[in-house]
Formats: structure tokens, C-alpha cells, sequence
């Protein structure tokens, strides 16, 4: 299917249509569109998947306004160094293994990909609690992970099983 004949480009459009027929005309809205048709289809070329089915996920789960949501931040390109593609959910969580991971501001091991649980103290009575979806995120530290079977992309902190042992 032509990914301007699925229901996610649909509702995406009618949504942008909306804004140009508004009295704030701040943004580009329809250069916003083109750059969600270039990122599902960037996210097909990587995946396999199709980038309508693609579109239809994102737009499944945005709950607001496009023009924020569809950012760099939330949709980032695939690429080796900063995300990682599985062909399910199952497959993420077998190569992570034991649930460790290492907080981007602290330095600590978190059992949360999510919040720091470290108990890592960075100041007087005040232990790291870094959130990865706070303002500053992962610090660039984290990593991008993609499972084909849910179509769902998020950021966490970085598994300690992917840290990459010096060798001797």
C-alpha cells in the first residue's frame, strides 16, 4: 500500500490541514509532513517493514500535537551506533539479559532502562534519579532500540551487556 493511501497519513494530513486553515500560520506544516514520509520510509528501508504499517503505528500512539511529536528525538534515524533493530520484542530483551543498565548521568548501574536506581550519591543526601525521557534525555549516552513486531522505538539507557570490553 502507498503510504498516502493509509489511515496514518490520513489523520496526519487532515491534522496539518487543520493548522493551514488556522489563524497562527508559525510553522511549516507541510514540510513537517514530508519529513514523517521520509522517516517511515527510512524506517522501511532499515526494517523491511512497510512504511504505511509504519505511519499507522506512530499515529496509533501519538496522543499529541504532530508537530511535536514527530522530532529526532522520537523518531531518530536507525543507524548501528546510536539504535538497534529486532525482529521482536523477545529478541531485545535476550540480548540484554540480566536487567543492568548504565545511567548517563551518574555512571551507575540502573535495573530501570528507564530511571536511575543506582542509589549512586552525586551530591550530600541527593542520589541520582536521571530520567531518559526528561528534557535532556540520554545525554546522547542511551540508545535507540526498534522492535519490528510491535513497531514500537524507544530511548533507554545503554544495556551494560552491549558495553564493549576492552580487550588485552
Amino acid at each position: 500500500m502507498e503510504i498516502t493511501e493509509s489511515e496514518g497519513y490520513k489523520k496526519l494530513l487532515a491534522a496539518v490541514e487543520k493548522d493551514e486553515q488556522g489563524t497562527t500560520k508559525c510553522h511549516d506544516y507541510r514540510g513537517k509532513l514530508a519529513w514523517v514520509i521520509e522517516r517511515a520510509k527510512h524506517y522501511a528501508e532499515i526494517t523491511g517493514l512497510e512504511a504505511s504499517d509504519i505511519l499507522d503505528s506512530w499515529e496509533k500512539k501519538r496522543d499529541y500535537w504532530y508537530m511535536n511529536y514527530y522530532q529526532d528525538c522520537n523518531q531518530p534515524k536507525l543507524s548501528s551506533d546510536k539504535g538497534r533493530v529486532f525482529e521482536t520484542q523477545e529478541d531485545l530483551l535476550l540480548s540484554i539479559g540480566k536487567p543492568e543498565f548504565r545511567c548517563p548521568m551518574c555512571g551507575g548501574i540502573s535495573s530501570s532502562p528507564y530511571e536511575c536506581n543506582s542509589g549512586k550519591e552525586m551530591e550530600k543526601g541527593k542520589v541520582c534519579d536521571w530520567k531518559v525521557y526528561g528534557l535532556f534525555k540520554d545525554l546522547g549516552k542511551g540508545v535507540f532500540v526498534f522492535a519490528k513486531d510491535k513497531m514500537i522505538g524507544q530511548t533507554i539507557f545503554k544495556p551494560i551487556a552491549w558495553e564493549v570490553t576492552p580487550t588485552a
